[in-house]
């Protein structure tokens, strides 16, 4: 009954109502006896359980919202469409979901009703997100709407359209400069200076779109300088209640969740979930291949970012792309090579979060790397958006501008994924990158299905997610909470989650405690990793040489392997693992630096000498400064 309940309160939602003659319908009326009036165009659906009502054909405005859908991060998605009134006096009223309305089912405010109350980073944030609207909304002569004070809104970090105006004369980006210079005087004094020198050359027509996002860009990530961003991340897997394998994986490894065990390229900059398709001989395969592959792959990428002085945007996601593809490749020839067929293929979803530091700076830009229908959500103290959208058939209907997404969801077929890495060859997969920034404390929260499947995010977050933030509840507690609720509340599936914290603040003593304690929670699993040290060696050794042949190999055709290398060939590859140092050795070692003097300048170093002390024997230990 509980569950019940909690699913009602989910579905109930506010719908926005174009084109609805306020004077005719006041609050609490109804529309077609169905959506009840709260205030001037807002209403609320009465029967969530019914199909909306939709006309036989869609005009071409109806079908434009269809195809922007896809931006469900910032964009409303079409409801429903009522014709009201006489055949010969029809009125339309478009109803719209996904729309600015806050819980209390009031209107989030306007981007020049915040902008006075932001903070600098979130000026700089606000503006971005408009100019990255401007290209997909000037596809389907869209531009207009952010134009209209009205329609432009903030929620949270986010902005978000009420609704959408067609072009009806031209426009250009320069507009935007002449309305964004009238708020000049209530810019924060450390973006004052940028930011006015932006706008007047934005109203002069100075700027494209791509150089206006670039040089915000630069303030954001000048701005960063001064800014502490400390991440930390957790993960954990569980096969569910239903299933006898867990076909999932994810990064960082449940063995290794030791920061000091990751690469310092990927530290606190790197999480990944894959739920992995084909059965268990197959799903098993895909993901943990998908994610040792990743790895070795980021490991490189996240490094050559670091050291690279003209890094770019738009050259990282090209490269994210890449590697994305160079999984896939690996997956579609073992596939190939094993005559899997159909259904048989093996694959893996893929959703990942990737935070670069652009030539060695801090940055609070946030890359998600996307492929079927795992997700990510970004939480915070009072918002939760779901920043993926799903690579499914229902999903598809309605970008395409087909079909209403709630009838496109009740086809047969509506959750069927139409892609995954490793199931067909690169030139058929479209993997998405999105682009995001930060400006206040927030959770990421990766995941499959198996937690997210009948919006159980939604439902759990106020309980087991805001106190991630709001009562700093330890990472791997929490990653616990979170499979436990799957359990409970769905179960039917493999349970994946990944937590990256992101705080605006300088890194703790609690920061460096939470690790231990995460250490001593999963000793057990250290223990066993200890064990398997060596093999895993080995497989992620096998994981970067199949990379590099993937790249060599990229623009050859997936099934032809003359000549080359095959997956299992160089999988048979014996690789050399570094043996274990003993400490006779270690001392030895120590000794001959200090005999050469190249030690002495370690020895300035308090914990060196310890552990020396610690380890010479009695006699040796006068030869230590």
């Amino acid at each position: 009954m509980e569950n019940q309940e909690q699913t009602t309160a989910v579905e109930q939602q506010y719908l926005w109502a174009v084109g609805l003659d306020t004077e005719v319908f006041p609050p609490d009326s109804l529309i077609g006896d169905r959506y009840r009036v709260l205030s001037s165009q807002i209403v609320v659906d009465t029967d969530t359980f019914s199909l909306p009502e939709l006309p036989n054909e869609f005009q071409t405005y109806v079908v434009s919202y269809l195809k922007l859908s896809r931006l469900s991060l910032h964009l409303p998605r079409p409801y429903g469409l009522l014709l009201l009134g006489e055949e010969l006096a029809l009125s339309e009223v478009f109803l719209l979901e996904n729309v600015p309305i806050d819980r209390q089912g009031k209107l989030c405010p306007t981007l020049a009703e915040t902008w006075a109350k932001s903070s600098a980073l979130r000026q700089i944030n606000l503006l971005w997100q408009v100019l990255n609207l401007w290209q997909p909304l000037a596809e389907q002569n869209m531009t207009r709407t952010l134009f209209d004070p009205q329609l432009v809104r903030v929620d949270g970090m986010w902005i978000r359209l009420l609704e959408l105006k067609a072009d009806v004369t031209a426009v250009h980006i320069a507009q935007l400069g002449d309305i964004w210079v009238q708020w000049l005087d209530d810019a924060k004094p450390e973006i004052a200076e940028p930011i006015a020198e932006f706008f007047y050359s934005l109203g002069r027509g100075e700027y494209d779109i791509n150089s206006a996002i670039a040089y915000l860009d630069q303030v954001s990530l000048k701005l960063m300088q001064d800014q502490p961003l400390t991440v930390r991340i957790a993960s954990a897997t569980d096969v569910g209640m239903q299933r006898e394998h867990n076909e999932d994986a994810c990064y960082p490894d449940i063995k290794r969740q030791k920061r000091s065990e990751q690469a310092d390229s990927m530290r606190d900059r790197l999480a990944i979930v894959c739920d992995g398709l084909g059965g268990h001989e197959g799903g098993e395969v895909a993901s943990s291949l998908a994610i040792k592959t990743l790895e070795q792959q980021l490991k490189t990428l996240l490094h050559q970012a670091e050291n690279d002085p003209d890094f770019s945007a738009q050259g990282f996601i090209a490269q994210l792309e890449m590697v994305a593809r160079v999984v896939n490749n690996q997956i579609v020839a073992i596939n190939d090579q094993q005559h899997r067929q159909a259904q048989q293929r093996m694959g893996t979803t893929l959703v990942m979060a990737v935070m670069p530091r652009p030539n060695g700076k801090p940055s609070n830009e946030v890359y998600v790397v996307h492929v079927g229908d795992s997700r990510l959500y970004c939480v915070t103290t009072d918002n939760l958006r779901q920043v993926t959208l799903d690579d499914d058939v229902a999903t598809r209907e309605t970008t395409l501008g087909y079909n209403f997404y709630a009838y496109s969801a009740q086809r047969i077929d509506g959750g069927a994924l139409i892609q995954a890495l490793g199931t067909r060859s690169s030139d058929m997969l479209v993997p998405r990158v999105q682009r995001f920034l930060i400006d206040e404390d927030c959770v990421l929260l990766l995941c499959s299905d198996g937690l997210s499947d009948f919006d159980r995010v939604d439902q759990i977050s106020q309980d087991y997610l805001v106190p991630i933030l709001t009562e700093n509840k330890p990472l791997d507690l929490s990653c616990k909470d979170l499979i436990d609720q799957a359990n409970h509340l769905n179960g039917h599936d493999n349970i994946t989650v990944a937590i990256m914290r992101c705080r605006f603040v300088e890194e703790s003593a609690e920061d460096l405690a939470e690790e231990n304690d995460l250490v001593v929670s999963d000793q057990t699993s250290s223990e066993e990793a200890d064990t398997e040290d060596i093999p895993q060696q080995k497989e992620e050794d096998v994981a970067g040489a199949l990379v590099t042949t993937s790249y060599q190999d990229a623009a050859a055709d997936d099934e032809d392997t003359e000549g080359g290398v095959s997956v299992s060939e160089t999988a048979k590859t014996e690789l050399a693992v570094p043996k274990q140092t003993n400490s006779a050795f270690i001392v030895a070692l120590v000794l001959v630096a200090l005999i050469l003097g190249s030690g002495l300048a370690a020895m300035q170093f308090p914990q060196v000498k310890d552990w020396v002390r610690q380890h010479l024997p009695t006699n040796l230990q006068k030869f230590v400064p």
